[in-house]
């Protein structure tokens, strides 16, 4: 059955979700800024943990960070603090430095760093085109091979000009299929919700050697009023007896074939509340799509962006809509496999620079780019195809050529979105203090947000002389809050800084307002 193409496909999504982070819940059309915190940090209910490598006398706590501790009833045991000046031989502020801790997302910095350090920032993920067979008259009498080599930032955009470029370059029609070689990676059977249960968040996607757009599916929700209903009133003494306000529509993109699911969403009255963009997403034990949920009509269209398809089949649905909407011709379906040595390469495609990803990863957090670094570096260092051993084992062989200490160091992922994740303030430091003396220093600090400015530090000293002062990397889970990067002080003393709580009183803003007395006392001295 021959399938053409449709130009009514959403391919604004190109620019909308360049670099989707935090996915939550926007309006059509609105500003994307808050985006880009991915597939980002997380929180789960579980306590953090805390080891200690060898018992350290605490230093005495600025005063305002005790009235703070005080105030909250948080122990000075659960905090760990390392302030130094770059260019003196010993910290001015360090307390409980060598306990391991659970670090959450300030653990990027290890992955980003060791990358850079072995791959360089203008190291670039190829994603290759291989044709099976001739190309007569624009025409490929076979199949089409789409090989990935783990590019964290194949976006709707960067893919969709791919797909472009094989038009461009004269193919009209495959005759064959799709197949999807995503043997550069080797992961072990995936339970995307063995974090915190919630299997369909971004941030919780598997990473693939090959991903499409963080592996998140855009959810269209629009509702469909029901006029009649709409416009009855209730009757003196009594009920309105109408059936039904109406219903929502949910439309995925890209589009999912044979797109069946139990549409268990309720229209209601009212104004838009954020509980209304919080749909519930699970399979049922047959394992259909079941989505739950009140929406309010007053929400008008929004969307929604989760992870429910198989890497594979995610990569080959956005292929399959953009291949269509340049009014190309597929005559097959979807299949994995690998290139063969009779195969032709017909494009290269090349990401953005390392230089420029880890912007996105360390500015925003984004979980699931930092995983597939740790895949990439893992399978460059030590062959193809990269495994979590060997991507961890990859780093930790870095920062130990660097004279970084690495004892009970534990990487997981490399994101810092787990419980098993540990590191001490003074390693975290060292490792600060040794990328600051690299020659790729610029691209490292440039990387981590501004406070007041950008990234996951925007909404925070916006008002503030500390505004655009530090370049640093936020943490947080549940039970844990960390922060770590550089400060230019008032006085131009250059300082590294790193600031970890774990313990059951880090939320409400608690675990935010005494890393702010930390930077405040720091910034005076």
């Amino acid at each position: 059955m021959k399938i053409t193409g449709n130009k009514e496909r959403f391919l604004s999504c190109a620019k909308m979700m360049i670099a989707c982070g935090v996915f939550m819940s926007a309006s059509v059309g609105a500003k994307e800024s808050s985006q880009l915190k991915a597939s980002s940090e997380s929180n789960d209910p579980q306590p953090a943990k805390t080891f200690y490598i060898n018992q350290q006398q605490p230093q005495e706590l600025p005063e305002s960070v005790n009235k703070l501790l005080k105030k909250y009833k948080i122990p000075t045991k659960n905090i760990s603090v390392y302030v130094r000046d770059l260019n003196a031989d010993a910290p001015m502020l360090e307390l409980n430095a060598n306990k391991l801790r659970t670090p959450a997302s300030t653990m990027k910095l290890l992955t980003t760093y060791a990358t850079l350090k072995e791959l360089g920032p203008n190291y670039s993920w190829r994603t290759e085109v291989w044709t099976k067979g001739p190309i007569s008259g624009g025409v490929l009498n076979g199949d089409l091979v789409l090989k990935g080599y783990g590019d964290p930032f194949l976006v709707y955009e960067n893919f969709w000009k791919l797909v472009k470029t094989l038009r461009d370059k004269g193919l009209k029609q495959i005759n064959g299929d799709i197949i999807i070689d995503n043997s550069f990676f080797q992961l072990d059977d995936y339970d995307p919700g063995a974090f915190d249960g919630k299997a369909f968040r971004i941030y919780n996607a598997e990473s693939s050697a090959l991903m499409f757009n963080f592996q998140a599916t855009r959810f269209l929700f629009t509702p469909e009023v029901n006029e009649q209903a709409s416009k009855q009133k209730k009757s003196k003494g009594k009920k309105n007896k109408s059936k039904t306000l109406g219903k929502v529509k949910i439309t995925p993109y890209p589009e999912i074939p044979d797109f069946n699911v139990d549409n268990q969403i309720k229209l209601v009255k009212g104004r838009c509340r954020n509980s209304h963009l919080r749909p519930k997403f699970k399979r049922d034990k047959k394992g259909k799509l079941v989505i739950s949920g009140n929406y309010a009509a007053k929400c008008k269209q929004r969307f929604i962006l989760r992870a429910v398809s198989k890497p594979e089949e995610h990569v080959f649905n956005a292929f399959r809509d953009f291949w269509l909407d340049l009014n190309g011709t597929l005559k097959g379906g979807m299949k994995i496999g690998r290139v063969s040595s009779n195969d032709e390469l017909f494009h290269v495609h090349s990401s953005p620079t390392l230089g420029e990803q880890i912007r996105l990863i360390n500015k925003w957090s984004n979980n699931v780019m930092t995983k597939q670094l740790l895949l990439t570096l893992g399978a460059k260092k030590y062959g193809s195809p990269g495994t979590l051993q060997k991507g961890r084992q990859a780093i930790l062989d870095t920062l130990n050529a660097n004279h970084i200490d690495t004892t009970g160091i534990q990487l997981e992922n490399g994101s810092g979105l787990s419980r098993s994740a540990l590191i001490t303030a003074r390693q975290m430091g060292s490792l600060l203090e040794t990328a600051f003396r690299d020659p790729f220093m610029p691209e490292f600090m440039a990387s981590l947000s501004l406070p007041g400015v950008d990234g996951t530090l925007v909404n925070r000293f916006r008002k503030d002389e500390l505004r655009g002062r530090s370049h640093l990397k936020t943490g947080t889970l549940d039970f844990v809050t960390a922060i770590s990067g550089y400060m230019l002080n008032r006085k131009g003393k250059r300082l590294v800084i790193a600031i970890q709580h774990n313990g059951k009183r880090t939320g409400a803003g608690r675990g935010a307002k005494i890393q702010d007395a930390i930077l405040r006392w720091s910034f005076e001295q």
